[in-house]
């Protein structure tokens, strides 16, 4: 999602560029940028997410805000949005304690943006996880390609694939279906109507309020990104409102995630053997379980279609036999 309006409210010039460059290299728009002496309550009437101020000037050298209150009280007392204080008067520019401090702000404006994020957007009510590997994409992008739009359907797609090729991935899905392709970004909502895709280069996981965390940490195991830990994360927060299909690839990535999700009570589908370009994950998660449903990237589609309009009727998800369609 896009990133914050930030406001800057500092009492020297040398003080704006380093937040100026740091709000903006994090992705966040800088709409105003003041000095306490110098600006005007009208200034900080302004439409932004949050403020950043850095000031130690005393009350009454301050001339702005109103005829009693100085620009960085009246932003506390009145301000309806966050307002990170952040004083760097005892560090000095270009010093690791100050580049320290400059990320520290930087972290506190991302969990900033989850929050509001959440609060612009509805976090899906169903979500299904997409795993694949060799010969992914194409399957995938059939898959989606005959799936029927559904606001109340979010999708994560998990692929092995190296990071340099993430972008190439993104502007394929994008043309897939009726569902945008976005990365699985740090502060991003897992939305109905969405197409979401988790990068090998980002170890994200889904929180409890729906948004997606960036760990900062590398992928464990021999895959990136990793299946068994993207399913186990996401069915533990959305348990039997959680499924997970598993088509074409390489390995067994994703039997023990496949397990997970129906302790949870939630749908296992695969992508039947005979229709992969290699048949060695939906085969471990058959070996592994009895899988819900099995079918080709079409017919994954079109029962995906049935179970969900059948979930709009009755209100919870239908948990009938299916029988598998090759």
């Amino acid at each position: 999602m896009a990133g914050l309006r930030v406001g800057v409210l500092v009492d020297a010039l040398q003080r704006q560029q380093p937040l100026q460059h740091m709000a903006r290299m994090a992705g966040h728009q800088v709409v105003t940028s003041l000095n306490v002496q110098t600006c005007t309550l009208s200034d900080l009437e302004q439409a932004v997410d949050a403020w950043i101020v850095d000031s130690d000037t005393p009350d009454d050298e301050s001339l702005a805000a109103s005829d009693d209150q100085d620009a960085v009280t009246w932003l506390l007392e009145h301000a309806a949005v966050p307002v990170i204080l952040a004083h760097s008067h005892e560090l000095v520019p270009g010093s690791v304690a100050y580049a320290d401090w400059l990320r520290r702000i930087a972290e506190r404006l991302e969990r900033l943006r989850g929050d509001v994020n959440l609060q612009q957007a509805n976090t899906a009510p169903y979500v299904w996880i997409l795993a694949a590997s060799t010969g992914g994409p194409a399957a995938v992008k059939t898959f989606l390609s005959s799936v029927a739009a559904n606001a109340d359907v979010a999708f994560v797609y998990v692929q092995h694939i190296d990071s340099q090729y993430g972008h190439t991935l993104l502007r394929m899905m994008s043309s897939a279906g009726h569902y945008p392709a976005f990365a699985a970004s740090h502060g991003r909502v897992l939305q109905g109507g969405e197409l979401l895709l988790v990068d090998a280069a980002s170890r994200v996981e889904l929180l409890d309020n729906g948004t997606f965390r960036d760990t900062r940490a590398e992928w464990g195991g021999d895959y990136a990104p990793a299946i068994d830990q993207v399913v186990a994360n996401i069915a533990r927060v959305y348990r039997e409102r959680c499924g997970l299909i598993v088509f074409t690839g390489m390995g067994n990535d994703g039997a023990a995630g496949a397990r997970m999700v129906r302790q949870w009570d939630g749908q296992v589908w695969v992508q039947s053997p005979s229709s992969c370009t290699s048949a060695s994950m939906p085969e471990a998660v058959i070996d592994s379980i009895s899988a819900d449903f099995e079918g080709t990237p079409v017919a994954l589609a079109e029962q995906l279609n049935r179970y969900m309009k059948a979930i709009s009727a009755t209100g919870h998800s239908p948990h009938e036999s299916t029988t598998a369609a090759n």
